[in-house]
């Protein structure tokens, strides 16, 4: 439901201008530095009207509370319930959760709350819901080992699925409920959540605890990042020109296909290569351009899904191959002989 435009919008979050951080960018690795001595860090996804966000920061003054919200019709009630409740210990962020490595620093999160997302119904819209392994998986990057994200939707479609997915991206599930409010109200509610209870819908929770990555192989990173092709490894007998250091074992030879019609691409990588947690290209081939341009699309998420922090080619300095892999996020990272290592974080 899209929610009316608010009158006075701009003035009433400046009177809020306490509670709003303009550059969270800028708060990148110092959000402790809002509240010295907080015991915890907690992060809400999508706060909406922000009730849970008051009520759950009032309870925990202890810890500090910072609340991202993509619509500031909806932002600017929460801010101001915050600030009628004198609350010192909450801060909001204009922002969205696709982006939250970028406003946090790794393990700079201790716990991290998804209350009532978009469902996002349709299939071909699976990879938006916030639940995704691929968004589970960028939580990690700003999630300490062993913190949790608490979930609840009352979408048993969404929370089934979404079961499935918080393995796969290495989190333990734990307080699996289908009803939690079945013996009474537990915990802060949402303004939505009261509503579902009191209609008497079954409001579902789990808890995901950050554990170990279980991590992808690149054959099936990149299948998965296209649908529509298959992903078959190849012999690596005969690979000569590999750069200095490279290890045969570290070595994957990939041939990827279109499922119906032509097109394809062969790629040739060497895995935790120069260092641990980074992928190099050796080669990228394609008849059709295309198909090459699909394929370093996906190297990202395939390597993301595998582990890897990041990817690493060598190409000319300037020219159609240097702006191919600028084009695909790739920057200049240091010169090596005529030519240019280039590097993109996943």
């Amino acid at each position: 439901m899209r929610m009316r435009k608010k009158p006075n919008l701009i003035p009433r979050m400046e009177a809020c201008a306490a509670l709003w951080v303009k550059d969270p960018e800028g708060m990148r690795g110092r959000w402790r530095e809002l509240m010295p001595g907080a015991a915890r860090l907690r992060l809400e996804l999508g706060c909406g009207k922000g009730r849970f966000t008051a009520e759950t920061a009032a309870r925990h003054p202890e810890d500090l509370y910072v609340a991202l919200e993509r619509v500031p019709d909806a932002m600017v009630t929460a801010m101001e319930r915050c600030k009628a409740k004198g609350l010192h210990n909450v801060f909001f962020i204009d922002g969205d959760a696709a982006e939250l490595d970028r406003c946090f620093a790794p393990d700079e999160v201790d716990l991290l709350y998804i209350n009532f997302c978009d469902p996002w119904p349709s299939v071909k819209h699976a990879k938006r819901r916030l639940t995704h392994e691929d968004f589970l998986r960028r939580y990690r990057l700003v999630l300490r080992d062993g913190g949790e994200i608490r979930f609840k939707t009352d979408n048993r479609p969404l929370f089934e699925w979404s079961l499935f997915q918080f393995p796969k991206a290495g989190f333990a599930l734990s307080q699996v409920t289908r009803d939690l409010h079945a013996g009474g109200p537990t915990g802060v509610m949402t303004d939505y959540e009261e509503k579902f209870y009191r209609l008497g819908t079954p409001i579902n929770r789990c808890v995901g605890t950050k554990g170990p990555l279980p991590d992808l192989p690149l054959s099936e990173g990149l299948a998965r990042a296209l649908p529509d092709w298959q992903a078959e490894e190849l012999d690596i007998s005969d690979v000569t020109g590999l750069p200095p250091r490279a290890e045969t074992e570290q070595l994957c030879r990939l041939r990827l296909t279109r499922r119906e019609g032509p097109g394809g691409a062969e790629l040739l990588v060497l895995k935790d290569h120069p260092r641990p947690g980074t992928v190099w290209v050796v080669s990228l081939t394609a008849e059709r351009g295309e198909d090459r341009a699909a394929a370093a699309d996906a190297l990202v998420p395939a390597a993301r899904a595998g582990g890897f922090t990041a990817l690493r080619v060598r190409c000319p300095a300037e020219g159609e191959e240097h702006t191919f892999w600028r084009s695909r996020g790739f920057g200049d990272l240091r010169p090596d002989g005529d030519g240019v290592v280039m590097e993109r974080l996943t």
